[in-house]
C-alpha cells in the first residue's frame, strides 16, 4: 500500500473533498477513497493500469436511475496520464450518500452557507435533491457537506441546472449566477 505521486492541484482537490489515494498490486491499481475513519477508507473509484487493449480502466460508483448505486467501468486512453484518470474518477463518482450517512449517524456535519436572496433561497430549500439544504431566512441558505458533494458531481439523471464548482466553493445556478459558499466548522 502507498500513495502515488500526483500533481499539487489534484492533491488540493483530493484534500478539499476529504479523499486520499492508496495503491494495490505494486502500484498498478490506484484507489480513490473517502476518509471515513477506517484505515483503508471508503472506495469511490479506482484506476487500473495495464488493463485491456487501452492500457487503463477507470471504475467508479455511479447513481442509477432507481436511486441505487452500481459500479461502472470505462476504458481509458493509454497516452493520458494517471492524474487525468484520477480526475475522471472525481468527476464521475457519486459519494455524497456516504457523507450523508456519516452526517446522520454522527449527528454533526460540516456545513456551508450562501447568500442568495429570499426568493432563490426559498426555491433552493425546496428542491427535491439533494437532501441537506435549509433556508435560514434573510436570503441565506445552509448546505450540508453531503449536499455540496452531490452538487459537485451530480448524477447524469439530475436535471436541475444547479452545481457546485468541482474545485472551488462556488454554487452555480444555470451556469450564469455564482454564489460563494462559506464553510462553517
Amino acid at each position: 500500500m502507498g500513495s502515488p505521486k500526483v500533481d499539487r492541484s489534484l492533491q488540493r482537490v483530493l484534500a478539499h473533498r476529504q479523499l486520499f489515494l492508496r495503491t494495490e498490486h505494486g502500484g498498478r491499481t490506484v484507489i480513490v477513497c473517502l476518509q471515513d475513519g477506517s484505515r483503508d477508507g471508503f472506495e469511490i473509484g479506482r484506476v487500473l493500469s495495464g488493463h485491456g487493449k487501452t492500457g487503463w480502466a477507470v471504475r467508479h460508483r455511479r447513481r442509477l436511475p432507481d436511486g441505487t448505486y452500481g459500479v461502472e467501468e470505462n476504458e481509458g486512453l493509454p497516452w493520458i496520464g494517471l492524474d487525468e484518470h484520477i480526475a475522471d474518477v472525481l468527476r464521475l463518482a457519486a459519494y455524497a450518500d456516504v457523507l450523508r450517512r456519516r452526517e446522520v449517524s454522527s449527528g454533526t456535519a460540516t456545513t456551508y452557507t450562501a447568500r442568495l436572496g429570499p426568493e432563490l433561497a426559498a426555491w433552493l430549500a425546496e428542491v427535491p435533491a439533494p437532501q441537506g439544504i435549509t433556508d435560514l431566512g434573510d436570503g441565506r441558505v445552509r448546505l450540508t457537506e453531503s449536499a455540496v458533494a452531490f452538487l459537485r458531481c451530480p448524477s447524469t439523471h439530475y436535471v436541475l441546472t444547479l452545481t457546485v464548482h468541482p474545485d472551488m466553493d462556488t454554487l452555480m445556478i444555470e451556469g450564469v449566477n455564482a454564489y460563494n459558499l462559506t464553510r462553517e466548522e
